[in-house]
């Protein structure tokens, strides 16, 4: 019971640690392509938080229908295989929409959908779920609540400052893109029931 109960705040709190890092990579995997100015960050945080809803939306109506730590391996395991598939297409998404869109502000748009949008549901959908298998009683829910938030917030600022500080500028966005995705699997692996 305390494994599970610690390896839920480790998976909220990478959760948020990568949501931010994967958050920060976006706006220089684009600049390349179509810059960094105020229309590409506006439609990358705004698709990145239009998504984080649907996840937690998605992830509340999931977990409540018999919830489990299998379904939120499942859950870790399908936003790695997304930032997969970001890493593979970028190059080639952001070329096309280089040639064949002219308005920067529907490319970024389009491209922040496209990249950044799906990784980011199921990001999204990690914390109510969490939420679902940690509470077991209502009265104490509301610290419990608390906690995780807490937790996936701290993870969130330390991505920010790890990622801007330390981890772009040393290793390169490709590299940071692929250890994520390597912590993301890693994680969906130890939640997977023993």
């Amino acid at each position: 019971m305390k494994f599970k109960k610690y390896i839920l705040l480790v998976t909220v709190f990478f959760s948020g640690f990568i949501v931010m890092v994967f958050e920060l990579i976006g706006s220089r995997i684009l600049g390349p392509f179509i810059g960094t100015s105020i229309f590409v960050w506006t439609s990358l945080i705004g698709v990145i938080l239009a998504s984080l809803s649907l996840g937690y939306y998605l992830g509340g109506k999931a977990a409540d229908k018999n919830p489990n730590l299998e379904k939120l391996s499942s859950i870790f395991f399908l936003a790695a295989f997304f930032m997969s598939l970001t890493f593979i297409f970028k190059d080639i998404l952001l070329v096309f929409l280089q040639l064949y869109v002219r308005d920067i502000k529907i490319s970024s748009i389009i491209s922040s959908l496209l990249l950044f949008a799906p990784a980011s549901v199921f990001f999204g959908m990690v914390s109510p779920y969490v939420i679902r298998l940690r509470i077991v009683q209502l009265e104490d829910s509301g610290s419990i609540i608390g906690n995780l938030f807490a937790i996936s917030t701290f993870g969130s600022i330390l991505g920010t400052f790890s990622s801007g500080f330390f981890l772009i500028p040393f290793l390169g966005v490709n590299n940071v893109v692929i250890i994520l995705i390597v912590i993301s699997i890693f994680i969906s692996i130890i939640i997977f029931p023993r």
